[in-house]
């Protein structure tokens, strides 16, 4: 499989110190505000159908479908190596 790097939109939970918080976070902090931000990436999957690419977060390593709009490939695929 071919992986590609990349930079997504996607809307978030905010804790009151201003990271990702809620159900992404190990952290009990309530959630202040919801916020799009733009995170990089790796593509893992995608869907031509309905238009998604499944995205691996490279900060905290959780994994999200994102719709091929808020997905900008940002370096050349690199191949992976599995045995």
């Amino acid at each position: 499989m071919t992986e590609y790097n990349c930079t997504y939109k996607k809307v978030f939970p905010i804790d009151e110190y201003g990271r990702i918080g809620g159900m992404y976070s190990l952290v009990d902090v309530p959630v202040m505000e919801h916020k799009e931000m733009v995170r990089s990436g790796i593509i893992v999957a995608k869907n031509e159908e309905e238009q998604w690419y499944k995205v691996r977060d490279t900060e905290k390593n959780f994994e999200e479908w994102v719709p091929m709009n808020d997905v900008t490939i940002v370096e050349n695929p690199r191949k992976l190596l599995h045995g």
